[in-house]
């Protein structure tokens, strides 16, 4: 290990991403503090490279790379050990030991500079891997919380086109949680569609049920569906009972097929005519 006090600006830089990243031994993390302490130089290189480190660990939660790009990050790094690119690759320098003196081994700073970029590059090589499977799960999360959106707004147009017709009508749904809503329409001939948005996702056989209520207070199921992490129902069914006043409601049942709602109501609102 080199003396802290024989470190320079150029070996601090060397060691600058292993230290904002918190993988170097103690004594080389304490030898960095003390320089910067005394240097005339602010080594600015340790913010700018402290900000995209502490992003990696903000970053969502990875996803597993498809086929295509581990293929390519394989065959990549192949080619560089094939042509010597790769630090393992790299043949580090013998010093010589003379027999005959007693005094400590002089310290070979060129070598220690030598394991260090190795470090580096391996520690490099690893955060490029991670960013690269952290924007693949992030690119997959957003996808699927657009096509979350758009079957959302295709359900609302939906619902929208049959309050538009003849003997329609509306519920505007809500529930416990503020952020539960939805909207819904019956037709004069009881098809159903709603479109509910704001839910806990579905785990296991769990499902959300739709239920129609007319006026002799009777509950009847109108289909299940599951949701994901989106939070956006779609329910399309057929009622026996319709028109203003008729109830619909939405409960969560342990598994499909449900006959009777499971309590607490999630959301419910109660149609009116258009």
């Amino acid at each position: 290990m080199t003396d802290p006090r024989a470190m320079d600006c150029d070996e601090i830089r060397d060691l600058a991403p292993l230290f904002v990243l918190g993988v170097l031994e103690p004594d080389e993390a304490a030898a960095v503090r003390d320089h910067v302490a005394t240097c005339d130089d602010a080594h600015a290189e340790l913010l700018e490279l402290a900000e995209p480190a502490g992003s990696l660990l903000l970053a969502p939660e990875p996803a597993d790379p498809s086929p295509a790009l581990r293929t390519r990050l394989m065959a990549a790094a192949e080619a560089d050990l094939r042509e010597g690119r790769h630090p393992a690759t790299a043949q580090p320098q013998a010093h010589a030991v003379t027999a005959t003196v007693e005094a400590p081994e002089p310290v070979d700073l060129s070598l220690q500079r030598e394991r260090r970029r190795f470090r580096l590059a391996s520690i490099a090589a690893a955060a490029a891997v991670i960013v690269a499977v952290a924007l693949g799960g992030y690119a997959a999360l957003l996808s699927n919380q657009l096509a979350d959106a758009d079957a959302y707004r295709e359900q609302v147009d939906a619902v929208l086109r049959l309050a538009g017709q003849p003997g329609s009508a509306t519920a505007v749904l809500a529930g416990e949680d503020p952020g539960t809503t939805g909207l819904g329409a019956i037709g004069a001939d009881g098809s159903v569609e709603l479109a509910i948005r704001g839910l806990e996702p579905t785990p296991g056989r769990e499902v959300y049920t739709a239920w129609a209520i007319g006026a002799d207070g009777t509950p009847v199921s109108l289909g299940d569906f599951e949701v994901g992490s989106g939070g956006t129902g779609i329910a399309s069914g057929t009622s026996p009972v319709a028109g203003a006043g008729t109830v619909l409601a939405l409960t969560l049942e342990p598994q499909p097929g449900a006959t009777a709602p499971t309590l607490p109501i999630v959301a419910s609102g109660t149609a009116t005519g258009t």
